[in-house]
């Protein structure tokens, strides 16, 4: 298993609609293994194949309740019913939330790893989690489902102190290479340290991309972190980078 990069607002494969997974082989299991771990690194409740990059109709969920992951395969919503207002956010707009409807209860379906036939009718935060990532699997968005005259907010706006914040996350694997001892030895020991790095697990490349056109766009209220954007570049230390004016105020 590996953590894959998270693909964030505007990448176009979040447009994209992903097809029908026709067999489950070695190939889908290891992406949904691969996207539970990359789910769990970034402290996400679902995640949906689109967001790392492979156009395949699979979704990982984690609820917090739930000591393990699930995995969907082929997940349709058969049924809904019911309007609620919910504070919603997504691993593919890190860094914000913003109020949306979704339905009370929702009927679903859909094979798992093994491509056993699984159904739930669920409320709350399963169901809400099961719209979010179907929706993904269409090209849908939840800031398409934005209430009107809201925007996105700063992520943890509405969290209070309780909430759990992201570190990287210190890791120590201690393997047995020794298959015939029956009991291990310090010798056959190997200790390996390694780190996940949440801060290195979306994709840099487009972080500030997606600032720049959920605020164009006027998804958001905040105020826009530009560190880097509408610079130039000079050798003259005096300029400092040269944030680059408004045309109307050089006349």
């Amino acid at each position: 298993m590996s953590v894959r990069r998270i693909r964030v607002f505007p990448d176009p494969i979040l447009r994209k609609k992903c097809r029908v997974v026709k067999r489950i082989d070695h190939s889908v299991r290891e992406l949904a293994l691969d996207m539970v771990e990359t789910m769990d690194a970034a402290n996400g409740v679902g995640l949906a194949a689109n967001q790392v990059g492979v156009l395949k109709r699979v979704v990982t969920l984690h609820l917090p309740e739930q000591q393990d992951a699930i995995i969907l395969i082929n997940p349709e919503i058969r049924d809904k019913s019911g309007e609620r207002e919910v504070l919603e956010g997504c691993l593919s707009f890190p860094g914000y939330e913003g109020m949306v409807k979704r339905s009370v209860t929702v009927k679903a379906r859909w094979l798992d790893e093994n491509g056993s036939k699984m159904k739930i009718s669920t409320e709350d935060l399963f169901a809400q989690a099961l719209e979010h990532e179907i929706d993904h699997l269409n090209g849908i968005l939840y800031v398409d489902h934005l209430l009107e005259h809201q925007r996105l907010a700063a992520a943890g706006t509405h969290m209070n102190e309780d909430s759990p914040h992201m570190h990287d996350l210190e890791l120590e694997v201690r393997a047995d290479h020794d298959d015939t001892a029956e009991m291990s030895t310090e010798d056959n020991i190997e200790v390996v340290h390694t780190t996940v790095k949440f801060s290195e697990l979306y994709s840099d490349s487009s972080v500030h991309q997606m600032q720049y056109d959920l605020r164009r766009a006027g998804y958001v209220i905040d105020q826009p972190d530009i560190d880097g954007l509408n610079k130039i570049e000079s050798d003259n230390p005096n300029l400092d980078g040269g944030i680059i004016l408004d045309s109307e105020s050089n006349k």
